[in-house]
């Protein structure tokens, strides 16, 4: 079970990369422990990023079959990277898929390198080109959300956009904004969080939470420096310091010096170069995002330091194996050692020549303060003063953390040098290195556990039913409950039968009974009905909406860029005229008359309900146009900005079609009073409407546009539609009753499944063949020998 699977999987991963490295097996328990225990692990399952670590933990096995291949096992290697190509694209996160390319492409050369060396380069072609064979298997299984997502892709943020003109200084025509991909890359000096945690504050926090530093600031600034944050790096939020190990860096520098297999090459340029690609300031970064393909296809560059999380521990323990069975220069892991040390030494004792403790905005901010107060020698002086208490219960901050890294790293060094002079045993070393790298990032990692206790109890301890029921019904969601239920009182039949198949089935808490009562309420609801929800609090970024409702925000990755779009252009201004108006005080007619005519946009996305307050009854929008409506006024404009901008004057008889669609529009559209549309059923992959006219009418659906996947039928026969108010779809419809369909029926989809299904039968072919092959080999082995 996740999360504690994950982990598992992490450790695993890691374990089989380092044996595939001829490692020994106890020292490679160790070096999995200090893979898996990395806090970069942690912060994304407590975030949620579970998919993301699920892909992370079969890199290293990945990356060993590639090894094994090379250097032991042709075969059996390419075997096992079709089975660990499989399993880490079956995760989906290409992110991580792409920046595995740079450290496999990295690994390939430097194996190149080798066997161009040895004059091996036949050998080398003929092992590559059986791995590209065996990778190749490995994507056919998962090649069905490739084919999807690339095809998707196409059409959301992180494609390109029809739209010349700009909202809100956002960039048309890109891939993704440059500041957009650096919005949470590392700033000046944070990549130094891999060895020492707060280097940068560590988590979000306010230093008013830093108790015992509080108790130095002087009583004039306490309260004003308490409410300053404890993070002072460059990201727009940060959930805590990615730190690999004071150990494993000591290891990792230690490999760079003594291990003689080039492979340490590639490690180290590739650490390299995600260090690079981490800041947020390197000129590198942004001729990567200008040039390198796909690059700026993602966000969060800092994501790539898991090339760097690999490869420390990764070069570390082969230098422990090869102290193991080598002797090595004591005097030189000395000098290594002491310089490590003696830099961290230096950030310690002069921490200000190195490091900044103020972000740019805060620094942009003093200056603009002192640029105020200029001539006012009282006011510079207060300034001065709080500008230097901050950065003191900073640097307190930082020397803590400087000072439990050197401790790390020196008593890693000691227990080296006394191995080394064979002062310790093989096994007391290894277990003295796994306790000292347990306690170094076990440390750490609990800091984002939100493990504090008061008493036997934790603070935060979360109940397993509240897990599984994390919000609760507020007083705007039950009132939407209780209107809708007026209008549908087959509803309340629906609760009533299945509340009763819950009791039947099991006792329950009264208390229980109530919240499971709320979920079978408001999973009806959202099954029979199909209005939506505007929340005002944080609209775009808030989840909340969608538990209960469909909802016009909420946050996306890939969200499609027409509707993103809409969010710049007309939604968030409509946004900005409802707040205006609720700050006001407003009487109920300014309300309808806003709602009536400054929403024109939220109204043709069918915006029932406006929740402005969790804890009072919405505002219900009568203005709302509906799951669907009939248009009899069509403006054909000429392209997707004249679109756009057109969208500020429409109304329920007024729809803008872009000119490409001119041969699909009626010559006229009579006015038919009797005419009538309704939704009979939705699902998220099929919606049937009936309609009935007495003529030809012109429709346009509250659902939006995109045509790879949704077929429309009439009456069951296949029909075209088309785009209408830049993000809906409209139709032609015939005079009289009729029945229409709109199903979601990928092409790519349904095929991609089949080849799907052939990947995976050859994936088994190929194994079996190999397990076959070398069963076979090692049986006519022992015949020659006997």
């Amino acid at each position: 079970p996740r999360p504690i699977g994950d982990m598992l999987f992490l450790m695993v991963g890691f374990y089989i990369l380092l044996l595939c490295f001829n490692v020994n097996r106890w020292l490679a328990l160790v070096g999995a422990l200090a893979f898996g225990l990395s806090s970069l692990n942690i912060l994304y399952l407590e975030t949620g990023h579970n998919t993301k670590v699920s892909a992370i933990s079969f890199i290293p096995p990945l990356i060993g079959s590639v090894i094994f291949a090379y250097r032991k096992n042709a075969l059996i290697g390419s075997a096992l990277l079709s089975i660990f190509v499989c399993l880490h694209l079956s995760a989906n996160h290409l992110q991580m898929t792409y920046y595995l390319l740079y450290i496999i492409i990295a690994i390939t050369l430097a194996e190149f390198y080798s066997f161009f060396r040895n004059k091996m380069l036949p050998k080398f072609f003929k092992i590559s080109s059986l791995l590209l064979f065996a990778g190749i298997l490995g994507i056919l299984p998962s090649i069905s959300n490739l084919i999807i997502t690339n095809e998707y892709s196409k059409y959301t943020i992180r494609g390109e956009s029809e739209l010349s003109i700009l909202a809100n200084n956002k960039v048309p025509n890109s891939a993704l904004s440059s500041d957009y991909i650096k919005e949470y890359s590392l700033g000046f000096g944070e990549i130094w969080s891999l060895v020492i945690p707060n280097i940068k504050g560590g988590e979000m926090g306010l230093l008013g939470n830093k108790n015992e530093l509080m108790s130095k600031v002087s009583a004039v600034n306490k309260s004003t420096i308490a409410q300053q944050p404890s993070y002072w790096g460059e990201q727009n939020a940060s959930g805590g310091a990615f730190y690999f190990g004071a150990s494993v860096f000591l290891l990792f520098v230690l490999g760079m010096f003594f291990v003689k297999d080039k492979i340490k090459w590639a490690l180290f340029a590739i650490s390299l170069l995600a260090i690079i690609l981490s800041w947020k300031y390197s000129p590198v970064l942004n001729w990567f995002i200008e040039y390198v393909p796909l690059f700026n296809k993602f966000r969060d560059t800092k994501m790539m330091l898991i090339l760097a999380q690999l490869s420390f521990p990764l070069l570390g323990f082969i230098f422990l194996n090869s102290l193991l069975e080598t002797d090595i220069n004591k005097k030189k892991i000395i000098y290594v050692s002491s310089g490590v040390a003696f830099l961290l030494l230096l950030f310690y004792m002069i921490p200000s020549v190195w490091f900044r403790f103020f972000s740019n905005g805060e620094l942009t901010h003093f200056n603009n303060l002192i640029e105020t107060y200029k001539n006012n020698p009282n006011a510079l002086l207060q300034i001065g003063d709080l500008k230097n208490e901050i950065e003191n219960v900073r640097i307190s901050i930082f020397r803590q953390d400087c000072l439990r890294s050197i401790v790390f790293i020196l008593l890693t060094s000691a227990t080296l040098y006394l191995f080394v002079i064979r002062r310790i045993k093989k096994q007391y070393f290894i277990l003295i290195l796994g306790v000292l790298m347990l306690v170094d990032l076990w440390g750490v990692d609990k800091r984002y556990l939100n493990n504090e206790k008061d008493g036997p109890q934790y603070n935060n301890w979360v109940k397993a039913y509240d897990y599984g029921n994390p919000y609760k019904a507020s007083v705007a969601d039950n009132e939407i409950l209780k209107q809708e239920i007026a209008n549908l009182p087959l509803l309340t039949k629906k609760v009533d039968i299945e509340m009763a198949l819950l009791k039947n089935k099991k006792r329950l808490r009264p208390d229980v009974l109530k919240v499971e009562k709320e979920k079978i309420q408001f999973k009806e609801l959202n099954s029979s009905t199909n209005y939506r929800v505007f929340y005002l609090q944080n609209p775009f970024s808030n989840c909340r909406t969608s538990y209960y409702h469909k909802s016009i925000g909420g946050y996306h990755g890939a969200k499609l860029r027409i509707y993103q779009e809409l969010i710049d252009f007309n939604i968030s201004k409509e946004y900005n005229e409802i707040n205006k108006v609720l700050n006001n005080k407003p009487t109920n007619d300014k309300i309808q008359e806003l709602l009536k005519s400054k929403t024109p946009v939220l109204n043709m996305l069918n915006t029932k309900y406006i929740i402005y307050n969790l804890s009072a009854p919405p505002i219900v929008n009568p203005y709302h146009y509906g799951n669907a409506w009939f248009v009899h006024n069509i403006k054909i404009v000429n392209n997707a900005d004249e679109e756009i901008l057109a969208l500020k004057e429409i109304d329920k008889n007024k729809a803008v079609v872009n000119k490409r669609y001119l041969e699909s529009m009626p010559m006229n559209i009579e006015v038919d009073s009797l005419a009538t549309i309704k939704l009979l059923s939705y699902k998220p992959n099929h919606l049937t409407y009936e309609t009935f006219a007495v003529y030809d009418q012109f429709v346009v659906f509250s659902e939006i546009y995109f045509e790879k996947g949704w077929n429309a039928y009439l009456d069951g026969e296949k029909t075209n539609y088309f785009e209408a108010n830049y993000v809906l779809r409209a139709m032609n419809v015939p005079s009289g009753k009729h029945t229409i369909e709109f199903k979601f029926e990928p092409t790519s989809y349904y095929l991609s499944r089949k080849v799907s299904k052939i990947g995976s039968a050859l994936i088994i072919v190929f194994i079996l063949s190999v397990l076959i092959h070398e069963i076979w080999k090692r049986k006519v082995k022992h015949i020659k020998k006997d």
